[in-house]
């Protein structure tokens, strides 16, 4: 029970606090001489990094490991921080980002690896960068487009494109340099998301009458 009228004195220890308003901080420590080409939303990216607390506590690396760590810039493959922190740098930039919890792992952490409400900070170096394709589009043509274009996926001539003919196609042309694959994401599903688009009835084949060549403004690919 406390008295009537009691002065109380509380002894405080603050262990951590954070503003939910404040974002990252990053800390360009070296760019190379070309630093023109920028990363952005859609870039497939390989980069290395430390990560570990305010007070030093090394938490992750891939250095240690051995090994790269790989993503697709925008699509949320890593925590909003980190996604922030890796935009519009160059190949062989080293920058420090420090991420607030609320940009981070949040107030529950990640139970046995990451403290709850931690501040992260991360040592990056970008190694490689594979620029995406425009917003919306996982596959697109280099160049005009042949204007016999079913027929030329159609090897056989029986009037019928399986998904075999396809996909054997599309893989061709990228292999060629006509086509490119939006970088980092697994091809064989987008060719087939491609096939499933043009066989409008579902039957498992396209014929002449369900393929068109979209329209520049369609999304998702040009086929």
């Amino acid at each position: 029970n406390i008295p009537g009228s009691a002065v109380l004195v509380f002894d405080i220890h603050v262990i951590d606090f954070h503003n939910p308003s404040d974002s990252i901080s990053i800390t360009s420590h070296y760019k190379p001489p070309d630093c023109s080409l920028l990363s952005k939303k859609g870039d497939y990216l390989k980069y290395h990094y430390n990560a570990s607390l305010l007070d030093g506590t090394l938490l992750d690396s891939t250095w240690n490991l051995g090994k790269t760590y790989n993503i697709v810039l925008g699509f949320g493959q890593v925590v909003l921080g980190m996604d922030m922190g890796l935009r519009e740098m160059c190949v062989g930039e080293k920058r420090t980002v420090i991420i607030p919890p609320h940009l981070g792992y949040g107030e529950a952490g990640v139970d046995g690896e990451v403290p709850g409400s931690a501040v992260l900070v991360f040592d990056i170096e970008l190694l490689e960068l594979v620029a995406g394709l425009p917003e919306g589009y996982m596959f697109i043509w280099n160049g005009e487009v042949s204007p016999n274009l079913f027929e030329e996926i159609d090897k056989d001539g029986n009037g019928e494109v399986l998904l075999e003919e396809f996909s054997e196609y599309i893989h061709a042309q990228v292999a060629s340099g006509k086509g490119k694959l939006a970088p980092g994401f697994n091809a064989e599903m987008i060719v087939k998301n491609m096939f499933t688009n043009q066989d409008r009835n579902g039957d498992g084949k396209v014929v002449a009458e369900e393929f068109k060549l979209k329209d520049q403004e369609a999304k998702h690919d040009e086929l």
